[in-house]
């Protein structure tokens, strides 16, 4: 069975009931969700009376977070549409991990990606702070869009 963008986010990711602290020490729930874009009311006043949440609330997030991560690249990536499956899978799992704002400051493996230079685009990636934090989900995703 393949993998849907769902399970290759939370396989990087996890899945927490609590709040937890992420690679970038962020206060997170659920699938990487960053608590600093808060919750939706009716998760939030669960959270408040059980300090945690349920599965549904956080496959509820997750799908949330990756529409917003999809949109981001978009913007990001402008022939999106025209990339194949695998490199789209491992540009939003880059994008979700670290949010529009980290991920644009790519700007050199943004320009390679957005002209086809996939191998120049994840040398670049490999010598930044990102491959540094998380060495073995890094290689994946950036494996995945040198390789297509």
């Amino acid at each position: 069975m393949k993998e849907t963008l769902s399970q290759f986010i939370e396989r990087h990711e996890g899945r927490r009931y609590k709040v937890y602290k992420c690679s970038a020490n962020a206060d997170t729930l659920g699938v990487g969700h960053n608590l600093i874009n808060g919750l939706p009311p009716h998760i939030e006043e669960y959270f408040k009376k059980n300090k945690k949440i349920t599965d549904a609330m956080i496959d509820e997030l997750l799908e949330t977070d990756i529409r917003h991560a999809v949109a981001d690249c978009r913007v990001l990536f402008p022939e999106w549409n025209n990339f194949s499956e695998r490199r789209q899978y491992a540009l939003t799992d880059f994008v979700f991990q670290l949010g529009f704002t980290r991920a644009r400051k790519f700007i050199h493996s943004i320009a390679c990606i957005n002209v086809g230079r996939w191998e120049k685009a994840g040398e670049q990636m490999r010598k930044s702070k990102y491959a540094e934090q998380v060495p073995s989900r890094a290689r994946e995703v950036i494996e995945m869009i040198e390789e297509g």
